[in-house]
């Protein structure tokens, strides 16, 4: 048929025009036509279909009577469940070439831990509990995180306070000299692969250096005690009383505003006020020898006597003025609560009770809840 259709086109031509000058353009007008034509003839002998790229609800689009991946994504379309929300129709008659997007009206968010550990200043009304509920902790986190600032007392806890958060359960770890990776996971009963995470800047096989705090995830500290110990009378001067005192307030003489030394020297042994290799330590460490007098700073009223956590065995004195002092880690103590107290007055014995390495005495001057820097008082 080609060859006719071209003999008849080349017989008009050659009554028609000189055939030496179309020759060209009919040579290349005749190869693409017959290109052409075996294309469609292919096309047609194969049987090869060209799905539209179209996903019609109701509607599968098959290829040889087998269902295709474009049908099967219809059908998946068409098991969603509508938005409960929705009060619109998206219902779509068979055969419609439509691509319908059922509405979300929500978007979840997965949770993601918190990029590091940010810090807390505890405000009025705040407790333990309520604080790790807000961060989604455990109430042991947010203890052991800051066992300087709390020191294993959560019910001395104050507004003003400063606590750290972690990203993630578990406990915050001051290196001590010398400590290794290994040491620190088998103190708290974790594997030492843990400790190098993302928050602690550790790669593998590093060790940290003395001071360093350091995230230990799912880590567990000692039990909390999270009641204050009973008050209970004991034997001894003015009436002395085990733990925290209930129902004080300030009577007596006025303080005068000035502090002296509670061992008699300036002598250091220990922790600095937020000290760079301890930054959650929240007093200062006086050097003294265990049955070494400590006296009373100010003028004041003695408001906590007998054991209180990680203190052990300490005094708190209210001085009336908005400053409040502590003296922990006595080895025994000589006033109770109520008693009236003048700057110089013996409270107790220099010990190491509580959570204590050594004997010295732990002091801490605090003025309206918030912890100072007792070397600025010197």
């Amino acid at each position: 048929m080609l060859r006719f259709v071209a003999w008849c086109v080349t017989g008009v031509w050659r009554t028609c025009v000189d055939w030496r000058t179309k020759r060209p353009l009919l040579t290349r007008a005749t190869a693409h036509l017959s290109i052409v034509a075996l294309a469609v003839v292919s096309i047609f002998v194969s049987g090869v279909g060209i799905p539209l790229p179209r996903i019609a609800v109701g509607d599968p689009i098959s290829a040889g009577g087998a269902p295709s991946a474009v049908a099967a994504l219809s059908n998946a379309s068409m098991a969603l469940p509508a938005s409960p929300s929705s009060s619109r129709d998206w219902s779509l008659s068979p055969g419609t070439d439509t691509v319908a997007r059922l509405p979300i009206p929500h978007t979840a968010f997965p949770e993601r831990a918190r990029s590091g550990v940010k810090t807390y200043t505890v405000q009025g009304g705040d407790t333990v509990y309520g604080i790790a509920a807000q961060f989604g902790l455990s109430a042991e986190t947010i203890v052991w995180s800051n066992r300087e600032t709390l020191m294993d007392a959560p019910w001395l806890i104050k507004p003003g306070l400063e606590l750290f958060i972690l990203p993630v359960d578990g406990v915050y770890h001051t290196t001590g000299a010398g400590e290794t990776v290994a040491d620190i996971a088998a103190l708290y009963g974790v594997e030492p692969a843990v400790l190098y995470n993302e928050w602690n800047g550790l790669e593998e096989g590093d060790q940290p250096t003395q001071g360093q705090l350091l995230v230990v995830p799912g880590g567990t500290g000692d039990e909390v005690e999270w009641n204050p110990p009973p008050v209970v009378p004991l034997p001894g001067p003015a009436g002395l009383v085990y733990g925290a005192c209930g129902g004080t307030t300030y009577t007596g003489v006025g303080a005068n505003g000035w502090f002296i030394l509670p061992t008699g020297r300036p002598d250091v042994s220990g922790w600095y006020f937020h000290d760079p290799r301890n930054p959650t330590h929240i007093g200062l460490d006086y050097r003294c020898r265990t049955g070494d007098p400590i006296v009373a700073a100010d003028n004041g009223l003695v408001t906590i006597a007998g054991w209180n956590g990680g203190y052990g065995i300490m005094a708190q004195v209210d001085h009336g003025n908005g400053f409040v002092t502590r003296y922990g880690h006595f080895s025994s103590i000589a006033v109770g609560c109520g008693q009236a107290v003048m700057q110089g007055d013996l409270l107790g014995y220099c010990g190491s009770t509580g959570w204590s390495s050594g004997a010295h005495l732990h002091f801490e001057i605090r003025m309206n809840g918030v912890p100072q820097d007792p070397l600025l008082y010197q």
